[in-house]
C-alpha cells in the first residue's frame, strides 16, 4: 500500500510540475564566484534546496543526511537562499554571516543566495509562501523534474528518487 501511495504522490507531482521551468537568475556563491542560473547549477540535474528563512536549515541538513549528500562527489546538489530584492542592501552583511557559518569552501560553493524578488521567484515556481523549504530536482536547462515541500519523509525521498530521468 505504501508503495502504491508514494507512485500516487510521484504521478501528481508530475502532473503538476510538467510545466515548471526553473526562473534565469545571475547570482553569487558564498566563495564570491558568480554564477547563472540554472545553466551553471553543479550538475544536470542538480538537486535544489530552496530556504527562506535561517531557522529552515535544520530542514535541509535532514534532507542531506537523508539522501545521503556528501560536500564532494555523489548527486549534484546546491541550496539557495532566497532573502529577497530588499535584502540586497544588505548583501555584505548577509553572505559575511552565512559566510562566517560555513567554513567548508566546498560548501560555500553549493550556496547560491538568490537576491531577486522572493514573489517572481516562487511565482515561476508554483510555490505558495516562505514557511517551508522546497526541494526540487532541476536540469541544466530550467526544467522542474520534481518540487516537494517541506520537511524530508521516506515518501518524499521516493518521489524525488523516482522524478530523476
Amino acid at each position: 500500500m505504501r508503495i502504491f501511495v508514494a507512485l500516487i504522490a510521484v504521478f501528481l507531482a508530475n502532473m503538476a510540475i510538467a510545466d515548471l521551468q526553473f526562473p534565469q537568475l545571475d547570482a553569487d556563491d558564498l566563495n564570491g564566484r558568480s554564477v547563472s542560473l540554472p545553466q551553471d547549477l553543479p550538475g544536470d540535474p542538480t538537486i535544489v534546496f530552496i530556504a527562506y528563512k535561517r531557522n529552515q536549515q535544520p530542514s535541509i541538513n535532514d534532507w542531506v543526511a537523508r539522501l545521503g549528500l556528501q560536500e564532494r562527489g555523489g548527486p549534484a546538489w546546491a541550496e539557495l537562499p532566497v532573502v529577497g530584492r530588499g535584502a540586497a542592501l544588505f548583501r555584505n552583511f548577509i553572505d559575511n554571516g552565512m559566510r562566517s557559518g560555513i567554513t567548508s569552501t566546498a560548501m560555500r560553493g553549493r550556496t547560491i543566495t538568490i537576491y531577486s524578488s522572493q514573489r517572481a521567484f516562487n511565482r515561476a515556481l508554483g510555490i505558495d509562501g516562505r514557511d517551508q523549504i522546497y526541494t526540487a530536482l532541476v536540469g541544466r536547462s530550467g526544467e522542474v523534474h520534481a518540487l516537494i515541500k517541506g520537511d524530508v519523509t521516506e515518501d518524499k525521498i521516493a518521489c524525488l528518487r523516482a522524478a530523476y530521468p
